[in-house]
């Protein structure tokens, strides 16, 4: 059987761009509407002719904001899922709640569900890629849109034609008709007398994308230039060739630049960063939220230009909170971000009271272990010398009891050994380069309401061991955190 010209392009876009390998297994997005339809029809019919083995399933999203014509939509695309032979996946999502619920916009949160859906189905289903309808009149609009809300060079490249699904999976969504007009579309699916479905909340004037489809893009055609369309598509295409490049500079400058990552924190060295190229200094920090899977739609520009001029002034320390309650700082030469700082654990504990001899739990950070020791019993010698920083000797003759653990305060002082005047914590953890975020965690173990041991840190010269010690109070201190960043 011979394909269809419109088969036969859409064939070449597939090969051109890699979209599908023969046995790959394939979500395909269908709303029942023109374009999803034809998508779905295409592959079907490449499938067959070109013998590509695909495992094709068919999945529709009942957003429930249409009444009757959305359980009808649904019913529509399970009876051609039906009419091919191929398996139907569809979901049941109230979008109006879940909008009213995020704040956030219809459109936005159809979106949103939409991926949520496809993320579960295709850990559902092991499939490799997600196919959706996207076709070039979309694109054209999509950079319209972006152009009148705001956006840069990566947002001028349009929709990609292949990206990961999300950052944490192998599963990439293809767009195999974003080159084809939709007149090419309904074209192809009145030769092949295939029925579609007609959303008629397409042609309402209260979503700024229909008023660019019905209003912005025919007063561009009639007053401006009739091929926009094309210019639009051409421009795009031009711009993903420059982001191409980009992208492979920045990955490789990311690597090149990150300290420190894990699940929940990523480090970055500043020094690093600022030797690139400024639309690199851009891209990196967009990698760095992207990497982190902080959404990119809640910052911009201004907030990139406030982080790299803050990054600019060497030598000073400061945070810097994004929205969403994230919290970048930059201290000693690192970029630090950290998805929930763990500071609020600690800071919530009361004073707690240290239990001598015996165990003391710390809230979830830890615990801290009390012993009494004979002098004569120990080497001072060698328990320097196998000591580590969450263990030390006091003088039990000098402690007034009750000794409490708690988190430092504002106007903590203490004698660092060897001296007699008093420090403030905070100039002591200064001077010792103790990261800003770390500080408040750092367990302080006191006595009148003065510390003594700031733990990991400094032990206060009024309890340290002396000629005359007779007893002493061994402090081990046993954290539950693993795998601290730098």
């Amino acid at each position: 059987m011979k394909l269809h010209p419109f088969v036969k392009k859409t064939l070449a876009v597939i090969n051109k761009y890699q979209l599908i390998q023969p046995n790959d297994s394939i979500i395909v997005g269908v709303s029942g509407g023109p374009d999803s339809v034809a998508l779905l029809k295409t592959l079907c019919a490449l499938n067959s002719e070109e013998n590509l083995r695909l495992r094709l399933y068919v999945a529709h999203l009942n957003h429930q904001l249409r009444g009757d014509f959305s359980e009808e939509d649904a019913q529509f695309v399970q009876n051609l899922s039906k009419e091919l032979s191929l398996p139907f996946i569809s979901k049941r999502v109230n979008i109006r709640k879940i909008a009213s619920e995020t704040k956030l916009s219809l459109e936005e949160t159809a979106r949103k569900e939409r991926y949520k859906f496809y993320l579960e189905a295709s850990q559902s289903y092991n499939v490799s890629h997600i196919a959706t309808g996207h076709t070039a009149d979309d694109n054209a609009e999509t950079l319209l849109h972006r152009i009148i809300r705001g956006t840069g060079v990566l947002g001028l490249g349009g929709i990609p034609i292949k990206r990961p699904l999300s950052h944490h999976t192998s599963v990439f969504i293809i767009r195999p008709l974003l080159f084809a007009w939709k007149s090419e579309i309904l074209e192809y699916l009145k030769k092949d007398h295939t029925k579609y479905r007609i959303d008629a909340s397409n042609y309402e004037k209260d979503y700024t994308r229909n008023k660019i489809r019905l209003e912005l893009i025919p007063l561009l055609e009639n007053k401006y230039n009739p091929n926009i369309k094309n210019a639009l598509s051409q421009l795009s295409q031009i711009l993903n060739i420059n982001n191409e490049h980009l992208f492979a500079e920045c990955k490789t400058a990311f690597e090149n630049a990150t300290i420190y990552k894990s699940d929940r924190t990523h480090i970055l060295d500043t020094d690093f960063l600022l030797k690139q190229p400024k639309i690199l200094q851009y891209l990196l920090l967009r990698k760095l939220l992207h990497t982190m899977d902080i959404p990119l739609k809640a910052l911009n520009y201004g907030h990139y230009s406030m982080i790299l001029e803050g990054l600019a002034k060497k030598g000073k320390n400061w945070r810097f909170q994004l929205p969403g309650k994230i919290t970048l700082w930059h201290e000693q030469g690192k970029l630090f971000l950290e998805k929930e700082l763990f500071q609020k654990t600690f800071r919530e504990l009361p004073e707690i009271f240290v239990k001598i001899p015996g165990m003391t739990q710390i809230g979830d950070i830890g615990s801290l272990t009390a012993e009494l020791l004979e002098r004569s019993d120990i080497s001072l010698e060698k328990f320097k010398s196998s000591k580590t920083n969450y263990e030390e000797l006091l003088d039990f003759e000098c402690i007034k009891t009750p000794v409490i653990i708690r988190n430092r305060r504002n106007g903590d002082t203490i004698s660092p050994l060897g001296t007699h005047g008093h420090k403030k914590l905070k100039k002591l953890f200064i001077d010792k380069k103790i990261p800003w975020r770390k500080r408040n965690h750092i367990p302080i173990v006191s006595m009148n309401n003065q510390p003594i041991w700031a733990v990991g840190v400094c032990l206060d010269d009024s309890v340290k061991i002396t000629p005359g010690t007779k007893k002493v109070l061994k402090l081990t201190f046993h954290t539950h955190r693993k795998n601290n960043p730098p």
